[in-house]
């Protein structure tokens, strides 16, 4: 998203179009599952229901802080800023999220690197 910005032709748009339409195709169900591994037996459809209210409320955010950017100065502004949210994001979820889960098993935590 951060190299939105700078395409100044419908070639450069395509391919920065298609690069996030990839990342997003290929993330697309990662904090679902994310949820379902660390939600607690008791209450579990509570947790994962406020869990999917989060996970909305930031989808619905992101629109609305690039048309802000867009009214208060550029619409680089705002991908700037949205791109920077998603960085944070991205920097939070490898600081939070465990390397395995309980689920996962000798076989695949070898296959992932993590043990030999």
């Amino acid at each position: 998203m951060l190299a939105l910005p700078f395409t100044a032709s419908v070639a450069g748009m395509s391919v920065v179009a298609a690069l996030m339409g990839l990342g997003n195709g290929m993330s697309s169900g990662i904090l679902m599952t994310l949820g379902s591994d660390v939600a607690p037996a008791e209450g579990r459809a509570h947790f994962l229901g406020m869990w999917r209210v989060l996970q909305d409320s930031g989808g619905a955010l992101g629109p609305l802080i690039a048309s802000a950017g867009a009214a208060l100065g550029s619409l680089a502004a705002g991908i700037w800023v949205t791109g920077a949210l998603g960085g944070a994001a991205a920097a939070a979820l490898a600081r939070w999220v465990p390397r395995w889960s309980v689920h996962a098993n000798r076989t695949t935590r070898r296959r992932a690197g993590l043990i030999s």
